[in-house]
């Protein structure tokens, strides 16, 4: 492990506090409890919330079943938490995109409202790719091929009004360039049209750094707060000049009015679980950064998402 890698990982684990401990809690939920993933079964998200899972169970003495309801970012599915009652049986991944998707779709769905937030879990990895030797300089390349040829240079990403488009979108705009974007229908698609030449650049999750493990593309940035473990020689937006960190932080949410012994008690065993070497082991491998705010700080993170998401959605015109 890096240097830099190494001080990131244990950033990241003294940030999470020593209060939580193993066992049964005090309070738990009388049967089952559904777990609602709104990200299809054997995804990224879906292995982090399967461990998160066995250990709400164990610590919590009830069986926690996954449903993995995905589309739209599951956003059905989490609104319907609005009517869910509030005994601590029906829990859900929150991905922030869910904001994005509820201000698009007017569906009236306020996070921080309409649910109660529990804690705050982690979030992926991003990052720009280009063709080996397209961008020798890299990102300031691209940007100076950019200004030089306005409209003639396109780049990639996994759809209209996801995380990687609008995170370029906002670093377009303010490098003030034109770049046309093409939509693909996953990171991968986009992968085989970057190597194929048909897009000059791609941003996505850290997926797409396959493309780069197999030769074929390079970084030119990444968006986490520090540099990725695996590239270690490349440059974060902060040290590009960007005062910008994109994560797509995700946590646990229940129905809205959970009682304060529930939330706690599903807090610290989630908290539990987050400090295991396992935890962090797949965080690690799945290029994910610790992402942790317990309840209060989770509630006020959505409020405040969404306030940057409505400014965002204004500014860039978007539409659903």
């Amino acid at each position: 492990m890096s240097g830099i890698a190494r001080r990131a990982f244990l950033a990241g684990a003294l940030a999470l506090p020593v209060t939580a401990r193993p066992g049964r809690a005090a309070w738990a939920p009388a049967g089952p409890v559904t777990f609602i993933v709104p990200f299809a079964a054997g995804g990224t998200n879906d292995d982090v919330m399967r461990l998160l899972a066995a250990g709400l169970s164990g610590r919590l003495g009830q069986p926690v079943a996954i449903h993995n309801k995905p589309g739209r970012a599951g956003m059905r599915a989490i609104a319907a938490m609005a009517n869910a009652a509030p005994d601590g049986r029906v829990l859900a991944q929150l991905p922030v995109q869910v904001i994005r998707t509820a201000l698009l779709d007017n569906l009236g769905f306020d996070a921080s409202r309409d649910t109660t937030p529990i804690i705050g879990v982690a979030g992926s990895a991003y990052g720009t790719i280009a063709k080996t030797d397209r961008f020798p300089d890299g990102w300031a390349g691209f940007i100076r091929e950019a200004r030089e040829k306005p409209g003639a240079l396109s780049y990639g990403s996994s759809g209209i009004n996801s995380t990687a488009h609008l995170t370029m979108a906002r670093l377009l705009l303010r490098e003030r360039v034109q770049v046309a974007h093409v939509p693909f229908r996953g990171a991968m698609h986009g992968a085989r049209a970057l190597a194929a030449g048909d897009i000059d650049v791609l941003a996505g999750t850290a997926r797409i750094g396959e493309a780069v493990t197999a030769g074929e593309a390079t970084w030119l940035n990444v968006w986490s707060a520090q540099r990725l473990r695996r590239w270690p020689d490349v440059p974060t937006l902060r040290e590009l000049g960007y005062r910008l960190v994109v994560t797509t932080p995700f946590g646990i949410i229940g129905p809205p009015n959970l009682p304060a012994e529930a939330t706690a008690a599903i807090h610290d065993a989630a908290l539990a679980t987050m400090q295991t070497e396992d935890f962090r082991a797949l965080l690690e491998r799945l290029d994910m950064t610790e992402d942790y705010r317990d309840g209060a700080a989770y509630g006020a993170f959505l409020a405040e998402s969404a306030r940057m998401e409505e400014m965002l959605i204004g500014r860039l015109g978007l539409q659903p």
